[in-house]
């Protein structure tokens, strides 16, 4: 049970850390395209579109999304250590 969370548990801190290094790139660098930030967008828009959807950007100009992930990963890790212990 404790490696299926180890598990888990690294899956959700590399989301996070990929969702934290393209806030950090989109304010650096926002209209830079090379082979590191279309990797990051590749890895990371199928996690936020869905968000998008559901919370609309509209005329803001605050992409409140990666916000959403942060929340979603930590009451996922939390429950999950819950239930498996």
């Amino acid at each position: 049970m404790y490696f299926i969370y180890q598990i888990v548990d690294f899956v959700l801190k590399a989301v996070e850390l990929l969702v934290l290094v393209r806030i950090i790139l989109s304010w650096i660098m926002p209209y830079t395209r090379n082979e590191l930030t279309d990797t990051i967008h590749f890895l990371t828009e199928p996690i936020l579109a869905p968000l998008r959807i559901i919370i609309p950007i509209g005329n803001m100009r605050l992409d409140i999304a990666p916000i959403a992930v942060y929340f979603i990963t930590n009451l996922i890790r939390r429950v999950l250590l819950l239930i498996l212990f």
